[in-house]
């Protein structure tokens, strides 16, 4: 009768062991995934950004001057202040 019991204790323990090591295998897929698609929302952003900081343009209050957003300051007169122009759709 003694040897049943450890038995059932020996196995009530394997059990929790082994539920114990599936949560955690999972938990850290689970972290490992959120990871990898947090990263690739990331690349996703830094290009659309670079593609959109090409195709805006900003004119300088001062002199007109209309040159890429890429830039800090005008090209003509050095001045760093920014107007931001957004490109016109196309109509067809």
């Amino acid at each position: 009768m003694a040897t049943s019991i450890v038995g059932e204790v020996l196995l009530i323990f394997a059990l929790m062991f082994i539920a114990i090591t599936i949560a955690a295998l999972w938990f850290a897929f689970s972290a490992s995934k959120l990871k990898h698609k947090k990263e690739l929302q990331e690349k996703k952003l830094s290009i659309i950004d670079k593609h959109f900081n090409d195709m805006v343009r900003i004119e300088c209050p001062y002199c007109r001057t209309i040159y890429s957003a890429n830039r800090d300051e005008c090209p003509n007169c050095r001045a760093n202040t920014k107007k931001v122009l957004f490109p016109e759709m196309p109509t067809n």
